[in-house]
């Protein structure tokens, strides 16, 4: 997301004339933003903020309006993914237009018209902006004291976790529900068993006795029996049910294969088409490749080719770690069988034994009755002996996919694979700094500080220590961000740099200046005390005419 210019009037304490701010195509400036407080220089951040998102936390939309004109409007330019977007907001009245290429978004049958900004243009969730974009020290949450439940969200809207989030809920729900249906027919099976094993012993006591006064043993033993065929059928109707659910499960192992073959298939195609650019010429007729509209169509396919090469990664991981949950899936299979084994060789004394008793009562109809329920519920038996397998495999399943989506799955080794190269950053950036102590985040993204070889708990730093820490952490994480959104231009510091020193202030600038230009940042500083002017490329000051106020820009030279 490129920011190309914002322009608004009437928000908070700004008047009806338009004011306007214009980023460059190419490169990016250092803004230093002067005014007095209440001039509205943390305005300009939530202009921006609600033109993009339409919200601007911890403020009611009824409170951003001038509150003597009203007639909150503003606009915002931007291009991603090779597309310009043009996007209008207003309230009092209310205004909300996009413009796409030029022409209006049309969101029938589509999601909303917000939605589709935050999911298909921006690709940076407002929690992010507002966390790492837009940074205010009225509302900075410091990765140093940071909660886990406020990291964890940034890293994982950082870094494009979401879907990783919505798959570990699904399968946890799905196995929520498998594991509800276990523990059901776990509880039936275990009462049969009970019941098989207090009608085996009436049995054996009918075939002591044999006489008259066993009828009424008898017709107890056969309400039993019969009992238990209706709970196998109720058992059967379940298995049948899981079995339905288990097959949709294996279905997404086979979708997940295709797709990365496809996938594969168009990197291939996309490295072939990226090889032809870099050599500069047609293989045919001889024309150069180096136009502008050719270097551009290179970066996209460069692009492309890196997510895709990314996708394909996860993919492989997730095929190779269902192939080898398969194979134990077959070897707890045979575990099940044993078991079903034993269970099937109780059934059969038991019909043995009911055998015996018919034969001494000269084969009575009651006896060929409960003969012929026994069969049914050996054949019943054996079914859901034969579906047990499928039954806990799939439990088995979801619970390793779980732990493959969880915090310690692929979530976890995404992070390390980004660790090296953000303990770097921060590393360098300390010896900047000359500040004693050495910050670097572990595999769970926390923040560890030590001295001399001792763990130094973050809140016993100076609150200057502090704010360099953090600044440190923040321009090291924004190196992270612009290698996912390549596009990104924009950050606003808003009074983060107070309780600095000078030393310190100096050295931040220089640091920031560099940061910005290599990645094209453009950089919004608003501070009370001085700062040196000349680091900075552009001044920006904010002052109140006639009640409203107002600003100039002008270039520093």
């Amino acid at each position: 997301m490129k920011i190309q210019s914002i322009a608004f009037k009437n928000i908070a304490s700004y008047g009806n004339q338009i004011q306007k701010i214009e980023f460059k195509d190419e490169g990016a400036e250092l803004f230093l933003t002067l005014g007095k407080n209440g001039d509205g220089k943390t305005t300009i951040a939530n202009a921006i903020l609600f033109a993009l998102y339409g919200k601007v936390e911890g403020a009611r939309m009824a409170d951003l309006p001038n509150r003597i004109n009203k007639n909150l409007w503003v606009r915002i330019k931007l291009s991603c993914k090779g597309m310009d977007i043009d996007i209008e907001r207003g309230l009092l009245p209310n205004k909300f237009s996009v413009l796409v290429n030029g022409v209006e978004f049309d969101k029938a049958g589509k999601k909303s018209i917000q939605e589709y900004l935050e999911d298909e243009i921006y690709g940076i969730p407002y929690h992010v902006f507002k966390n790492i974009i837009i940074l205010s020290i009225n509302d900075f949450k410091s990765f140093l004291t940071m909660t886990g439940t406020d990291k964890k969200k940034i890293i994982d809207r950082m870094f494009g976790f979401s879907i990783l989030n919505e798959m570990f809920n699904s399968v946890k729900e799905e196995r929520k529900q498998l594991k509800m249906d276990l523990d059901s027919l776990d509880a039936e099976l275990r009462q049969i068993l009970e019941s098989i094993t207090s009608v085996r012993g009436k049995l054996n006591t009918l075939v002591l006795e044999a006489d008259e006064k066993n009828k009424g043993k008898i017709e107890e033993m056969k309400a039993s029996l019969l009992d238990l065929g209706e709970k196998a059928k109720k058992i059967k109707e379940a298995k049948d049910k899981i079995a339905t659910k288990t097959n949709a499960l294996k279905d997404s192992y086979d979708t997940k294969r295709n797709r990365k073959r496809d996938l594969e298939n168009q990197l291939l195609n996309l490295k072939k088409k990226i090889s032809l650019y870099e050599s500069g010429h047609c293989p045919t007729c001889e024309t150069k490749l180096d136009s502008e509209w050719h270097t551009d169509h290179l970066s996209k396919l460069t692009v492309q080719l890196t997510n895709g090469t990314d996708e394909a990664e996860n993919l492989t991981l997730e095929v190779n770690a269902l192939a080898t949950e398969i194979k134990n899936l077959n070897e707890k299979g045979a575990e099940i069988d044993e078991k079903a084994t034993n269970f099937a060789y109780s059934i059969r004394k038991l019909k043995e034994e009911l055998i015996k008793i018919k034969d001494a009562n000269n084969g009575t109809e009651e006896f060929d009755h409960l003969r012929q329920i026994i069969t049914e519920f050996e054949t019943s038996e054996g079914k859901k002996s034969a579906s047990k397998d499928t039954i806990q495999g799939d439990y088995n399943f979801l619970e390793y996919l779980e732990n493959v989506f969880g915090e310690d799955g692929v979530k976890n080794l995404a992070i390390k694979t980004i660790l090296p190269a953000l303990n770097n950053n921060i590393a360098a950036m300390v010896r900047s700094m000359d500040l004693h102590f050495h910050i670097r985040f572990d595999d769970k993204f926390n923040c560890i500080i030590t001295h001399l070889g001792e763990e130094v708990n973050a809140l016993t730093l100076s609150t200057g220590e502090r704010k360099k820490a953090d600044f440190i952490i923040i321009v090291a994480i924004i190196k992270i961000l612009k290698l996912r959104f390549p596009q990104l231009n924009l950050l606003f510091l808003d009074e983060l740099l107070s309780s600095v020193d000078q030393d310190g202030i100096y050295n931040i600038l220089k640091i920031l200046s560099q940061v910005i230009k290599e990645n094209k940042i453009n950089t919004f500083v608003i501070n009370h005390t001085v700062l040196p002017h000349e680091i900075f490329d552009k001044k920006i000051n904010i002052y109140r005419e006639n009640g409203f106020s107002k600003f100039t820009i002008e270039s520093i030279e």
